[in-house]
């Protein structure tokens, strides 16, 4: 587990001017970027930096990442592979100066849409956004079609992070969707997984043999670089609603979240704790609410029924915030009507007396399912979620111990500005995902002057330096990290802020590590990530 201050900018390399040249003569001068700016964004993420890369390099195919590797490992040059940035827990950023940030921007192309097989393959930087606008044309999507963050967030990074939300109450995890992988290694050769390992197969099913795509799905390009992707596709639902409650105990909560993902009732399955609510709110205004209200109205399929969700959402406004300690959120797909009325009236069972609120954040979630996510609070605060996924017989006890911490902590929290909220989804064939997102003023980074979207202007402030409140953040990041190890929780995005390769146990640790020896003998690839 790796929660020390972000690294220092670095020197350039030695020898840096003669290592750019070397790989402008490979890939072309304006596949190389070296400007400074440039490079130290592409090494933050909302928490953590990296050293100074050498430079930032953007291949425009398979062949090319083939020779960026092999010249990497013959000129001793680790490999940063970067999606689209959105991670949070240390992922991608560069350890040492002598290193390039592989960019994924020029290998974005949708290769192939195969409704027949059932099939989409398309390249690491395509993002999910542009995957599914794509898919829709034809009436399909992807299994799992993506996070939240899709709008920026990458094929690639997504499946060798891990991610969850779109599909996830039903299909679970992203690698769940996931048929073959074009993966380079850290000596230049390029691997197929699934049936596409086989000549003149194709990529149509993941278990053929062994399962190889299992390997390097979450792996944080530890162990070979992503450079294409088959998923599974489906036809898009008929028919979309959504259902909406508010609770006054995590223990209800947490029941209904599980219930309703044992049974595969609902597509999305999200909680919050009110303040939660509140930040992804922001503050009122009429414009946007309106806007919003539009895209809802939009996306019911129908004018009477367009008309009636506006005038619902419209009456209750944003008054559900206030109702309760928590509110839980399910959408729910469906081949027609009575299909989805068949789903809401079991939920409706499930959830007993807890009190139904108007369907706001399911409509809306699914209205404009990519949004330009903030990276800071609507105020400028910063901010920085962990999570992890725990089993539902030790939910409770962990959230008993989590609460415990956060009293023990509550002054000092107070005294620097800290808040914490709570954030949970349903993962099918998992369990739970818990994640607290810490709150604080603090001066802002390259990353999030870039990312801060452009409706948060006049409104997001500048803090100055709180190197106090950064410091009790990564101090209670740390403790929590342990305490959801303490619990047995799993973890999507590992990078190097969970533990994963000193958790292995004896031969699956030693297979661990004979991987990565054998994929990446020169240790180039992303060192560091997984523990490895």
């Amino acid at each position: 587990m790796n929660i020390s201050a972000p690294a220092p900018h670095s020197e350039d390399a030695p020898g840096a001017r003669a290592l750019v040249a070397g790989l402008e003569a490979l890939l072309g001068t304006k596949a190389v970027e070296t400007g400074e700016e440039e490079r130290r964004f592409a090494v933050q993420d909302l928490f953590f930096e990296g050293a100074m890369p050498i430079a930032v390099v953007s291949p425009g195919s398979a062949e090319q990442v083939s020779e960026l590797v092999r010249w990497c490992a013959k000129e001793g040059v680790a490999i940063a592979p970067r999606g689209g940035g959105m991670s949070y827990t240390d992922a991608f950023q560069p350890r040492v100066a002598r290193s390039v940030v592989l960019d994924f921007s020029h290998l974005a192309r949708i290769r192939s849409i195969d409704p027949e097989d059932g099939n989409v393959t398309v390249e690491a930087g395509c993002t999910w956004a542009a995957l599914d606008e794509a898919l829709a044309k034809v009436g399909m999507r992807a299994r799992f079609w993506g996070p939240m963050s899709g709008g920026t967030a990458t094929i690639g990074g997504s499946l060798s992070q891990g991610s969850v939300t779109f599909g996830s109450g039903e299909a679970g995890a992203s690698a769940n969707a996931v048929k073959s992988f074009e993966i380079v290694t850290g000596t230049g050769e390029v691997l197929r997984t699934g049936s596409d390992g086989s000549a003149g197969t194709g990529p149509f099913n993941r278990n053929f043999g062994p399962d190889l795509t299992g390997i390097f799905a979450n792996d944080a390009g530890a162990l070979g670089i992503k450079t294409a992707a088959t998923l599974e596709i489906e036809p898009r639902p008929e028919r979309v609603d959504g259902v909406s409650f508010a609770v006054d105990s995590f223990e209800v909560m947490a029941d209904l979240l599980r219930e309703v993902r044992l049974r595969r009732l609902a597509s999305e399955i999200i909680a919050m704790d009110a303040e939660v609510a509140r930040q992804n709110a922001g503050p009122p205004d009429l414009r946007e609410d309106l806007k919003a209200l539009l895209r809802i109205g939009r996306s019911a399929g129908s004018v009477p029924a367009a008309l009636s969700r506006m005038a619902r959402i419209a009456a209750a406004g944003r008054r559900f915030l206030d109702r309760a300690l928590y509110t839980v959120h399910f959408v729910v797909e469906g081949r027609d009507g009575p299909e989805i009325r068949s789903r809401l009236a079991a939920i409706r069972a499930l959830a007993g007396k807890a009190r139904e609120i108007v369907n706001t954040v399911p409509l809306a979630t699914r209205a404009a399912p990519f949004p330009e996510l903030p990276v800071t609070h609507p105020d400028g605060r910063r901010l920085l979620p962990i999570h992890g996924v725990i089993a539902d017989s030790r939910i409770g006890a962990f959230h008993r111990d989590y609460v415990a911490l956060k009293h023990e902590h509550a002054g000092r929290m107070e005294a620097a500005g800290v808040t914490l909220a709570e954030f949970f989804a349903g993962v099918a064939g998992a369990g739970t995902l818990y994640e607290p997102v810490f709150y604080w003023p603090d001066s802002a980074m390259l990353y999030h002057r870039r990312r801060t979207p452009a409706y948060l202007d006049g409104v997001a402030r500048d803090y100055p330096e709180n190197p106090v409140g950064r410091a009790l953040v990564r101090e209670m990041v740390g403790q929590i990290v342990l305490l959801m190890r303490a619990h047995g929780a799993t973890h999507f995005q590992i990078g190097r802020l969970y533990p994963y390769a000193e958790t292995r146990e004896g031969e699956a640790g030693r297979l661990l590590r004979d991987l990565k020896q054998r994929l990446d003998p020169h240790g180039i690839l992303n060192p560091g990530a997984l523990g490895l």
